[in-house]
């Protein structure tokens, strides 16, 4: 008799049908499970996100709630932060305070960040450190100096007057610093590929092909069910629903805060892939600028910075057809790593309630100027990043806008729950077939 042998495959003809099924997407199925599997690596981190974020947005009047004694101050007069400024490095000896709010809201303390930097490398030192007391975070009354109170910000440890800053530490690292920022920010990555793959699921599939004379319901005739939402239905089906129809509604916004997620938590990967489209970094400056040994002792103090800048800005605002705003926030910063003064005023580029998102960054030994940064109006690309970072802290559209980002992040929080039960409801159908195909053998 003879063997038969497997014969090898002849060879497929070349032409467009390999070629097609070589680079085909993957089908229907594949997506599902792709998906699936996103929702329950990202159920944590967006059900934290989205609870915490629900709170942020009334992060000033919760702060104020919760800690009185610190944000509150009531003084008279005319606020000097330069002045209070100077007595607090005078107090404090060996502490730096390289962040300076030149705008103080009337019935506000003024809120400094203390860091004691090493004498040989003038790097900040940790807590815990000989000489770093166990708090950073300082409350003064503008006018007069006086301390108000202290906390090391975002330590719960210390109660309820860091309770809104460890809020914050969870929205955005799970209280896990360097690490936890990190890992959110894969998770943003993944976040912004899978609403793609969550909206493609929410497409209908491909109509079948029409029996008789009978014409295929069009598009959107197919696609109209996954808008809707089964009240009065079973459980799983309503479950379902909010899940897919929850999503659809605010789509574009959970994209809008996916991706700006990724800005706040990863800008190395966001940088470049906006550099794509044309933006300009605004943090290149400090890179192009970092110096071998940190500049802690420039040889423009903050009084002379804020004059400087105060003049620089006026210079560049008008040559920009800009005018500075008396009504927005003025900020100025030290950043000795790169021997820089980055002075923040308001014009009408800005996008933020507050202001201060336009910026000239100067040398802190010569007052050269290095960088000039204005949110809108100048760079397409940045105008689009800075309008995704003003939607994500919901910085914009006043109250109402407030208002919907809460519902949004409690939204999130649904989706999440939502997923898990839906996988869990199948897996539990999976569990319960493969029982009675058993049994039954």
């Amino acid at each position: 008799m003879a063997t038969l042998l497997p014969q090898p495959s002849p060879a497929p003809p070349t032409g467009t049908l390999t070629s097609s099924r070589r680079f085909a997407l993957p089908g229907r199925s594949f997506w599902v499970i792709a998906h699936r599997w996103a929702g329950l690596t990202l159920a944590l981190f967006l059900a934290v996100a989205g609870t915490t974020g629900s709170f942020l947005p009334w992060i000033e009047e919760l702060e104020a709630a919760t800690a009185p004694h610190l944000h509150n101050s009531q003084w008279q007069g005319m606020a000097d932060p330069l002045r209070v400024r100077e007595e607090v490095v005078q107090r404090y000896p060996g502490s730096t305070v390289e962040f300076l709010p030149l705008t103080i809201e009337p019935g506000k303390a003024i809120r400094l960040y203390l860091q004691w930097p090493d004498a040989k490398t003038g790097l900040p030192r940790e807590h815990g450190t000989a000489g770093v007391p166990d708090w950073d975070d300082l409350f003064l009354n503008p006018v007069t100096g006086e301390e108000q109170g202290r906390r090391q910000w975002g330590a719960i440890d210390q109660g309820v007057k860091n309770l809104m800053p460890f809020l914050y530490r969870l929205h955005y690292s799970l209280a896990l610093d360097d690490v936890g920022l990190f890992i959110f920010g894969l998770a943003a990555i993944l976040w912004t590929v899978d609403c793609f793959v969550g909206f493609y699921l929410t497409l209908p599939p491909k109509a079948p092909k029409p029996l008789g004379q009978r014409p295929a319901p069009p598009f959107f005739a197919r696609w109209k069910p996954s808008w809707r939402v089964r009240w009065k239905s079973t459980s799983y089906k309503l479950n379902f629903d909010l899940h897919r129809a929850g999503g659809l509604w605010v789509w574009p916004l959970l994209l809008v805060f996916a991706w700006s997620s990724v800005s706040f938590n990863l800008p190395q990967v966001h940088g470049p892939v906006m550099a794509m489209f044309g933006a300009q970094d605004p943090a290149a400056v400090f890179t192009q600028t970092m110096l071998a040994a940190p500049r802690n002792n420039p040889k423009l103090d903050f009084r002379a910075a804020t004059a400087l800048g105060e003049k620089l800005a006026e210079q560049e605002a008008t040559r920009h057809g800009l005018a500075v705003l008396s009504s927005g926030e003025r900020w100025i910063w030290h950043v000795p790593a790169s021997g820089l003064y980055v002075y923040g005023f308001t014009t009408r580029a800005d996008i933020s309630h507050h202001g201060g998102d336009t910026r000239v960054a100067f040398d802190s030994n010569t007052g050269a100027l290095k960088a000039v940064e204005i949110p809108t109006g100048v760079n397409g690309a940045n105008t689009f990043n800075n309008w995704l970072m003003a939607l994500h802290t919901a910085h914009v559209f006043g109250l109402p806008y407030r208002v919907f980002v809460t519902v949004l992040g409690l939204l999130v929080t649904m989706l999440s729950v939502t997923g898990v039960v839906i996988w869990l409801k199948k897996r539990s159908a999976r569990a319960g077939r493969a029982l009675r195909i058993k049994s039954a053998r």
